[in-house]
């Protein structure tokens, strides 16, 4: 078996190195437009935290200009251009725009799966809009972005991965070399300068590239109906609801906070049925614990809040988080600089 996966994964590189090549060399043909267009990506498949970094860099952005993000809208059943609102169904966007457009309701969000037609039909629909942010769109090379930023977690740097299927990798390690800005997130808060030295090394960053580490903060709890906060959270046991890539930061912030945790893991991007909240709610009946309490990500609740009505009454709550960057004002000027400069 180990044998089989070396072979297709060679095979797999070889291709995917022959496409950024005829991309590299004008073979394939590449789409600019008038507008700053900023990529936010990484070269592994899933678990970077893609959806809150563009949250933080879309909220950074509002404050001056008009950004609209465009993204694939994975996990949706449905097929071309959608406009994301905020009563926009999973099905129809999937979670993370929907999750998206919830954080920043006066911001334009849209999906479909050619991102050159989305950038040119935002741009004729909404004359305002002067910026681009690109959500997981780094080896959509038939769109020209200016800016590319990747992510890498702290725990899986794609200096230390393999290329699919042997490991997590989309395109070789040096695919990120297209990119000015990578970002090491998932970053413990007291993580030793010298360690983040020993990374940036081993990710053999080059002289144009500047490296960031970013870390995730958590907030209170906050109510899937109403998203008022619950007082006292640190009483309650937990029956923790995940469908994302890896919920080991939140499951050891909770733990650090010595809650009594049941984890009930779904895949990545889970569209939940009646019979999973059937089986959510035995496990929370389980739980002997005086105050006790059902909890999810935020991901996870932009579905789960369109079947409340099957919880039946029970309360449901997710985790608000919010990304933090080191030497935060100087990432937020190279990325003003460049769409001032575009």
């Amino acid at each position: 078996m180990h044998f089989f996966l070396f072979i297709t994964s060679i095979i797999y590189g070889l291709i995917v190195n022959i496409r950024n090549f005829f991309f590299d060399y004008g073979i394939l043909k590449v789409q600019t437009h008038n507008v700053p267009i900023i990529c936010i990506g990484n070269i592994s498949m899933g678990g970077s935290g893609k959806t809150p970094h563009l949250n933080y860099i879309a909220k950074l952005l509002s404050q001056k200009y008009y950004p609209a993000i465009i993204s694939r809208g994975y996990g949706r059943k449905s097929s071309g251009f959608h406009y994301v609102h905020l009563d926009s169904t999973t099905s129809l966007v999937g979670d993370e725009p929907l999750q998206l457009k919830i954080n920043n309701p006066d911001c334009i969000v849209a999906v479909n799966n050619n991102r050159n037609y989305a950038v040119n039909r935002i741009i004729r629909d909404h004359a305002q809009i002067n910026l681009i942010l690109l959500d997981d769109g780094f080896q959509h090379r038939s769109l020209k972005a200016g800016l590319n930023i990747i992510l890498t977690p702290y725990y899986n740097l794609y200096s230390n991965d393999k290329l699919f299927p042997l490991g997590k990798l989309r395109e070789p390690a040096t695919g990120a070399d297209r990119a000015k800005i990578i970002i090491i997130s998932k970053t413990p808060e007291q993580t030793p300068s010298i360690q983040k030295k020993i990374i940036t090394k081993a990710l053999n960053i080059k002289a144009y590239q500047s490296v960031y580490f970013s870390s995730i903060k958590y907030y209170k709890f906050r109510h899937l109906k109403n998203n008022s906060e619950l007082e006292n959270e640190e009483e309650y046991s937990i029956t923790l609801v995940c469908g994302i890539q890896n919920p080991t930061p939140l499951i050891d912030y909770l733990k650090e906070k010595r809650r009594k945790i049941n984890l009930i893991k779904f895949a990545d991007h889970h569209n939940y049925t009646p019979k999973d909240i059937k089986n959510i709610l035995l496990e929370h009946k389980k739980d002997k614990s005086t105050k006790k309490l059902i909890l999810t990500t935020e991901k996870d609740a932009t579905k789960l809040r369109q079947i409340l009505d099957k919880f039946y009454g029970i309360d449901v709550y997710y985790i608000p988080i919010e990304i933090s960057i080191n030497d935060k004002n100087m990432f937020k000027n190279s990325i003003i600089k460049y769409v001032t400069n575009y």
